[in-house]
């Protein structure tokens, strides 16, 4: 559903450039928004998609990590399968490791790209500059 959103929104802002490019006023800023807005989109979307796709993957693989895990602590402490108990070094298999280190990646790719919008536009570096100013201005009177 967000995808179509995105897309009728793109395609909302396409035909109001047009008619702006038509009627000649410049569309300088509309066209550097929706280049910002397309960019987000990509780097938002594609991880999303992907820690989509791990979430799915881990839901039909838990079953058989379980088993795994489970077979595991029987042949070597019967009795002791709690994860408080168990005190053994558990031998995961491999792509348990790849599967969680690209999940927490594209965590942390989708965090970066909001990040990056919020933080690093123009007016939220202006806005933090003015209120550090204002700060340091009434802490030197308070002194």
């Amino acid at each position: 559903i967000n995808a179509e959103y995105g897309g009728l929104g793109m395609v909302s802002m396409c035909s109001v450039r047009h008619e702006l490019h038509t009627t000649g006023k410049k569309t300088d800023k509309l066209e550097t928004l929706m280049i910002r807005i397309g960019m987000f989109s990509v780097l938002y979307s594609i991880p999303a998609t992907i820690l989509i796709s791990c979430f799915l993957y881990e839901r039909f693989q838990r079953s058989k990590w379980e088993v795994g895990y489970v077979s595991y602590c029987l042949s070597e402490r019967p009795g002791a399968c709690d994860a408080e108990q168990y005190s053994g070094d558990f031998v995961a298999d491999p792509t348990q490791l790849t599967f969680n280190l690209i999940k927490y990646l594209m965590m942390l790719v989708t965090g970066l790209s909001t990040g990056f919008w919020v933080l690093l536009s123009f007016k939220t570096v202006s806005n933090w500059v003015k209120l550090l100013k204002c700060r340091s201005k009434t802490s030197e009177t308070a002194v």
